[in-house]
């Protein structure tokens, strides 16, 4: 079974730091150094002095989460209780609503079936860099400040039968984050309640939609702990869990997004002629309307890839996949692979014509991401090369949960930034801490 549990969490307590969605922020791989600076200014009980810390690293972060906590501006739940989110944010032009169940989800490596059939999937690579950030900072502060993100179908409805009892609870904290979004906090700790959401739980295979880097430095820092230390695990320590926040993939907040890519040297004179004979390039011109190439992106008929540029020449590019352009794809790319857009854009235009290959997007070169269409194409400009921007803008159709339930099925990761949840899951809502004083009881 997956083992979802309810803990003791720690949560700011507003009579201490006021406003609670203040002290809310980001997850660390969404904001630059200077929205970081910014956000740690605001509040001297933000997240992000803990969650992105700065020039002290994890050892400063270590030493706040504990003042917090000595001084009462982290509280810990007295009882073992799930924690159910609801964030309200605006998106395409309206308002959403996603609710997500924080719990301590069992570790075990990728893919491994847990007793009674369930188990957690990837769906997608992940890089070295932020893993061995993020499993010094679990290491220092021995507590996951920011949440995972894994979504469950639900198939039976349990879930969703079980959330619908607590849909009139009130909230136990209530607030606006900096970026003018409402967030409110239940805190589920009844008996029956907290049993129904576990059996619910229990048969369910989960999938990280969001948190690859963090689950796997979960694990490597729950070997490495036991290694120094020449221990055993039993399975049940708190340091065999990791904080997650589920979704159900019914639910109409989850939304998914694309990451787009931004080429980070010149391109070659002869691109153009040789994406012609890869693909069906049409032109939207002239550039200098994102608007009408993301319209042209999604006129497409449906299954079809579609990858627009611009940048490259005067007019903005829509790159058609054709039956060709599947066939010109490396033998080894996987079956799941062919209808999706960071794949074909890798093995179909980066690799071939820009000579971007695999290792180089692994060690964080040539290429950057944006999440946004817009801030992607105005990244664009001239001579922005030796300034670090981007020389082209390749923009991506949004992945669908079906193509993510069947690379994720088929054991196929998709390339790494492949997928982008609006908005991720912010963090500080709740902290899962591995110590717990005298007690050690979740």
């Amino acid at each position: 079974m997956v083992d979802a549990l309810p803990f003791r969490g720690l949560r700011f307590d507003p009579r201490v730091t006021g406003d609670w969605g203040a002290s809310l922020g980001p997850p660390y791989d969404v904001t630059t150094a200077a929205q970081q600076e910014a956000l740690r200014s605001s509040s001297p009980y933000q997240i992000t002095w803990v969650e992105a810390p700065g020039e002290g690293g994890a050892v400063a972060a270590a030493e706040t989460l504990q003042a917090w906590r000595d001084s009462g501006a982290l509280k810990r739940d007295a009882e073992p209780s799930y924690h159910l989110a609801r964030h309200h944010f605006q998106h395409g032009g309206q308002t959403h609503s996603r609710t997500t169940l924080f719990a301590a989800l069992r570790l075990a490596p990728w893919g491994e079936s847990h007793p009674g059939g369930g188990c957690t999937k990837p769906h997608e690579w992940t890089m070295p860099g932020p893993k061995r950030e993020r499993t010094a900072l679990r290491a220092r502060t021995r507590a996951d400040i920011s949440p995972l993100m894994v979504f469950a179908p639900d198939a039976s409805r349990a879930l969703a039968a079980a959330l619908a009892r607590l849909e009139s609870a009130s909230p136990a904290a209530q607030g606006t984050d900096a970026a003018g979004e409402s967030h409110e906090l239940v805190v589920v700790d009844g008996e029956r309640d907290v049993h129904t959401i576990r059996d619910a739980l229990a048969r369910e295979t989960l999938y990280i939609a969001d948190g690859h880097h963090r689950y796997e430095s979960a694990l490597a820092h729950r070997d490495e702990r036991a290694r120094r230390a020449g221990i055993t695990w039993s399975g049940d320590e708190p340091e065999n869990y990791v904080l997650v926040g589920i979704v159900r993939a019914e639910d109409p907040g989850l939304i998914v997004g694309a990451t787009h890519r931004l080429l980070q040297r010149p391109p070659p004179a002869d691109a153009v002629a040789r994406l012609q004979a890869a693909f069906d390039v049409q032109v939207v011109g002239p550039g200098g309307d994102v608007a009408a190439l993301v319209s042209r992106m999604e006129s497409v008929p449906a299954g079809t890839v579609a990858i627009g540029v611009h940048g490259l020449t005067g007019n903005d590019l829509l790159l058609v996949a054709t039956d060709e352009t599947r066939r010109a794809l490396p033998a080894e790319v996987p079956e799941s692979w062919g209808g999706l857009g960071p794949a074909v854009l890798q093995f179909g235009v980066l690799a071939p014509v820009f000579g971007v290959d695999e290792e180089a997007l692994r060690a964080g070169e040539a290429v950057s991401y944006a999440h946004d269409a817009a801030t992607a194409y105005a990244s664009v400009e001239s001579g922005a090369v030796e300034s670090g921007e981007g020389s082209v803008a390749f923009l991506l159709q949004s992945p669908t949960l079906a193509q993510i339930f069947h690379a994720a099925d088929a054991g196929d990761r998709m390339p790494q930034k492949s997928t982008y949840f609006v908005p991720k899951l912010p963090t500080g809502v709740v902290v899962y801490a591995f110590d717990a004083g005298d007690d050690e009881s979740f």
